[in-house]
């Protein structure tokens, strides 16, 4: 008969804590980014916080694609929330883009 410590089937399948903490670290500047971008009052800012925000969504996913001993739903999970923040930065850029240069 195997004995297994008590709390081991507590954290079975549970998420990396250290990439937890480092999601964290980029999500929350990235979601406060989104609210900057909304209250930026002129089109360099915006572009300016675009920017910001695509960096550091980038530098998530680069982060988390280099990551060495993650699981590979924890490799997958982390990769879609980053790719979902970068995807939706780049979207914003090239609207701001778009916004900049067709002005009448």
């Amino acid at each position: 008969m195997r004995i297994e410590a008590c709390d081991s089937h507590i954290f079975r399948g549970a998420m990396n804590e250290t990439l937890i903490s480092a999601c964290t670290m980029f999500l929350v500047p990235a979601t406060l980014l989104f609210g900057a971008l909304g209250v930026a009052n002129s089109s360099f800012l915006k572009l300016l916080v675009c920017l910001l925000g695509g960096a550091t969504a980038g530098l998530w996913f680069y982060r988390v694609w280099w990551w060495a001993n993650l699981s590979l739903i924890d490799r997958r999970t982390a990769l879609a929330l980053s790719g979902m923040y970068a995807g939706a930065w780049v979207i914003t850029l090239l609207v701001q883009l778009k916004n900049m240069f067709s002005r009448d």
